[in-house]
């Protein structure tokens, strides 16, 4: 895996939620990182939105060139909760161009507060034929935020049982570390065995010879991280 490759891997979760999740947080500045304190409780840096483009501006970069102002571009999405706007500066206005309104888009962004509006900068759109996937993602999303709520109510038990145990640190370094080699071993599976379509689940189960349970947690984790997806169902691919 190369340099860059690496240091893409190892950026935040892109977590799915919904738009209303987002505009119902409280932005947080610190000297570390920016994030968005959720009120499911967990902080979001780094996002990942599917949804309808409702609105788009983008400026006249002949007439910008003119004058001393930073060329910005956006478009308003929503996804039937909310509505946000994804905002782009300079060179970075080419991702918002090939997109229109009445779109359905897959976004992968951070998100920013300037001036008490919550925003996104766009770092992936992707633009989704099939709506259906809008169902899937809301399932999703529906998964996600029943695992934290059961997360939630175990934690103080598991926090004690850890305590309890002297070798508990070391174990769970141990199948963190674990979990990366899997993680690591299906990317370079990909990056070796794509050829421009994506690598079916099948051919990566039995490249990787990766227990089953192990192989679906390390592929979801990659996948809501932002460093795999699906070009189509059964199908995967780098970001």
């Amino acid at each position: 895996m190369n340099q860059d490759r690496t240091k893409k891997y190892k950026r935040a979760t892109a977590i799915k939620v919904h738009i209303n999740h987002l505009i119902s947080g409280k932005y947080v500045k610190d000297d570390v990182n920016n994030y968005l304190e959720t009120e499911f409780g967990v902080p979001i840096s780094r996002v990942r939105i599917l949804s309808t483009i409702v609105g788009k501006w983008m400026p006249n970069l002949e007439n910008e060139a003119k004058s001393e102002r930073v060329p910005q571009a956006s478009i308003t999405i929503d996804d039937g909760t909310e509505t946000i706007r994804v905002k782009a500066w300079k060179d970075d206005i080419k991702i918002l161009e090939d997109v229109e309104i009445g779109d359905i888009v897959d976004i992968i962004g951070r998100v920013r507060e300037y001036e008490k509006e919550t925003y996104i900068t766009p770092e992936i759109i992707r633009k989704i034929d099939d709506p259906n996937w809008e169902l899937v993602r809301e399932l999703e999303i529906i998964e996600y935020l029943e695992r934290i709520k059961s997360t939630a109510k175990t934690e103080t038990k598991s926090v004690r049982s850890q305590q309890l145990d002297s070798d508990s640190s070391g174990v769970l370094v141990s199948d963190q570390i674990e979990k990366s080699i899997f993680k690591d071993k299906i990317v370079e599976l990909i990056n070796k065995l794509d050829e421009a379509k994506g690598v079916s689940i099948n051919k990566l189960k039995e490249h990787a010879n990766i227990p089953e349970i192990d192989f679906q947690d390390a592929l979801t984790e990659l996948i809501n991280e932002g460093t795999i997806y699906q070009p189509n169902p059964g199908k995967y691919k780098i970001l």
